[in-house]
């Protein structure tokens, strides 16, 4: 396997122009020894908050990364370990897909509470199969039974939301009306309003852009599940319907794309696995933190997204390695 990225290279990279419309941006990609990892790498050091990136071909293993080994917030995406905990459950005959949670006709299938999770990230269903597996410490088990290094659950999704916000307490005022008479007035405001928890220093439930790849090249080759779950899973994952303006922003229509996201404050993600147009899959995984707006994190997701893609597409035309170090 070899891997690139690092340093961060004072070129210009002019493709991030925020008055052009995003599926206006596509970036080229030049075959070349050192395109791929000098653009990535351009690409995060024009950023005002971080990226962190990481790729993998999972036919020939080559492999890239930028702040690979950093921890970023997983927020949402952290649900493609709770789908993973619970189906090798399910592999392992402890539990299934058609048992029902909660009481009455309607009470939904874990299949049902999946596909909320993994579609819509809906974070009830979300807590909903952790607790069926056993918390995050089952989670966290299963990642690293299944050596995983460098990601970890700690809190449920509810924990995580609630974590996210800054508490609210009440503010009194008085004021006199009109006639001359008083009044108090009681408003809910944020507790300091300017601290964002996933933007702070803190490991709790964290993932480094290569632990994610290295989970999404295990699950896909099916070295943590079986078949059956294995294909399920990604065929999920392939209707995503958030995050439209990430990961496949600026791939080529048609291409597939089987992902999740994860949003926080000041955080947005997008993991996944692209198809190349030779038929390889490619793990990707993209965390920017911090920046100014959604719309800026946004833009940097689906920039390096088809710089991936154009660049790991172009490997097979060119000498295999793009400088890299092993």
């Amino acid at each position: 396997m070899k891997i690139f990225g690092g340093s961060i290279f004072a070129t210009l990279f002019g493709v991030m122009m925020a008055s052009t419309p995003l599926v206006a941006q596509a970036p080229s990609a030049e075959p070349g020894p050192s395109t791929l990892s000098h653009r990535i790498a351009a690409l995060a050091g024009n950023e005002s908050g971080r990226l962190g990136i990481a790729a993998q071909d999972l036919q020939t293993g080559q492999s890239i990364s930028f702040s690979g080994a950093d921890p970023f917030p997983m927020a949402s995406t952290v649900k493609i370990a709770i789908a993973g905990t619970y189906l090798a459950a399910v592999d392992a005959g402890r539990l299934s897909l058609d048992q029902t949670f909660g009481r009455g006709r309607r009470a939904p299938t874990a299949a049902r509470l999946m596909e909320a999770m993994l579609i819509r990230s809906n974070n009830s269903a979300s807590d909903v199969l952790l607790r069926a597996v056993g918390g995050p410490q089952a989670v966290d088990a299963w990642l690293q039974k299944g050596g995983i290094r460098g990601q970890r659950m700690d809190r449920t999704i509810a924990k995580l939301v609630q974590d996210d916000r800054p508490p609210m307490r009440v503010v009194r005022s008085r004021y006199r009306d009109r006639h001359h008479r008083w009044h108090t007035r009681t408003v809910w405001v944020r507790a300091n309003p300017g601290i964002r928890p996933a933007a702070a220093s803190d490991a709790r439930d964290t993932s480094t852009p290569s632990a994610m790849v290295a989970l999404l090249a295990k699950l896909k080759q099916g070295a943590l599940l079986g078949n059956e779950s294995t294909n399920y899973l990604f065929d999920v994952m392939a209707r995503c319907a958030t995050g439209a303006r990430r990961m496949k922003a600026m791939l080529p229509a048609g291409v597939q794309v089987a992902h999740k996201t994860g949003t926080l404050a000041g955080v947005s993600n997008d993991v996944g696995i692209v198809t190349l147009p030779n038929g390889h899959n490619l793990a990707v995984a993209i965390f920017a933190h911090g920046m100014r707006s959604d719309a800026e994190r946004n833009r940097s997701i689906a920039t390096a997204a088809r710089l991936l893609y154009d660049g790991f597409s172009a490997m097979e035309h060119t000498a295999m390695g793009l400088g890299a170090s092993r």
